[in-house]
């Protein structure tokens, strides 16, 4: 009889590992382009209240990544003058391929909300790209996680 009780982390752990990227992601992503300004894509960010933007090549391949964390790296960088874009002079708006993270961890409509949280935690990154066949398919973010994580403890109780 005790056997068939599971406790509740046990079931959490399930929940996590049946809840899919699919489940949870935003599947209308908002992109950019490496030639478009830190100016530009802060309006977009904030406007949208999103915390980065997946950076797509003209074959709309992943290219980068540019984030909020990114966005306040590059403030500072900006304010004391250091900012050299590729034509070598001093940029006050650098583009975001100065920003950009080109080393995108991504994941895939499969991946369970399980490993979203180790990979979030393990790599201290916010937002994940779900990618087939080398394309965009949707977003999951911090509070997706949040949300589905929560959902699901929430559901314990029921």
């Amino acid at each position: 009889m005790a056997d068939r009780i599971q406790s509740p982390a046990r079931r959490l752990t399930g929940k996590l590992k049946a809840t899919k990227a699919r489940d949870i992601m935003t599947k209308k992503v908002i992109t950019t382009r490496s030639d478009k300004t830190l100016a530009d894509i802060t309006r977009i960010i904030s406007r949208e209240r999103i915390s980065g933007l997946p950076v797509l090549n003209k074959k709309k391949m992943i290219e980068g990544i540019v984030t909020t964390k990114d966005l306040f790296l590059v403030m500072d960088m900006i304010t004391s003058g250091s900012v050299i874009e590729d034509d070598m002079r001093e940029a006050a708006n650098p583009s975001v391929k100065f920003a950009m993270s080109s080393n995108v961890v991504n994941i895939k409509k499969t991946t369970s909300l399980d490993d979203i949280i180790d990979i979030m935690s393990t790599h201290n990154i916010h937002t994940l790209p779900v990618v087939e066949k080398k394309k965009i398919v949707g977003i999951v973010g911090k509070r997706d996680v949040l949300r589905a994580f929560y959902e699901a403890v929430a559901d314990l109780d029921t």
